[in-house]
């Protein structure tokens, strides 16, 4: 007769909480895309639809991606509010969110 051992399976939560643990990397990248996320709800219509989060430069910087120059000076002129707005967000996630960037360039459809 076959001998059965069993192990103890954490489940999937499980595995991902410890990948997450020990990967600083991993922590980093799913902390930016939680933060890009809420650009929606922190910009309003119809902003949301002509700019989005593209990325961050160093820890407190974020580059948003936008349709025109219009859309970036008509953002350019809220940054403050928009920084202000995005605080209830960005606390939770540790991040010390202090600037935006908008770039024409970087926008894709």
């Amino acid at each position: 007769m076959k001998e059965i051992h069993y192990t103890d399976f954490k489940g999937i939560d499980g595995l991902i909480a410890e990948m997450l643990e020990n990967d600083k990397v991993l922590q980093r990248a799913m902390k930016r895309s939680n933060l890009y996320k809420f650009w929606s709800k922190v910009v309003g219509k119809p902003f949301d639809e002509k700019s989005k989060p593209y990325g961050m430069i160093g820890a407190n910087t974020m580059i948003i991606a936008c349709e025109n120059s219009a859309v970036v000076q008509e953002l350019t002129l809220r940054k403050k509010q928009l920084i202000k707005k995005y605080a209830p967000y960005v606390k939770p996630l540790k991040i010390d969110l202090k600037d935006f960037v908008f770039d024409v360039k970087k926008w894709t459809v």
